[in-house]
């Protein structure tokens, strides 16, 4: 997966089910542990996601009630930025 874009959950059990709603629609995701700077948080776990289905992925997010706590996006010098 090239630049990929990163949603973060506050736990390895909302990671795991936004992973499974996200895989069910056809989209690929990997699962990390986030970086405590990231996440806010020692427990928060992150799914990496191809930019081009990021909005995509939220929406179907947002539809099945599975909350993400921040959006990072790689920036042209390979830095995650919060998303606007």
């Amino acid at each position: 997966m090239k630049n990929p874009s990163l949603m973060i959950f506050r736990s390895v059990t909302y990671a795991q089910r936004a992973g499974r709603a996200l895989e069910k629609q056809g989209i690929t995701t990997y699962m990390l542990r986030s970086q405590a700077i990231l996440g806010g948080g020692s427990c928060s776990y992150a799914l990496k996601v191809e930019p081009k289905q990021l909005e995509r992925s939220l929406e179907i997010l947002r539809q099945c009630q599975i909350s993400v706590n921040g959006v990072y996006v790689l920036d042209r010098w390979g830095h995650y930025q919060k998303a606007q």
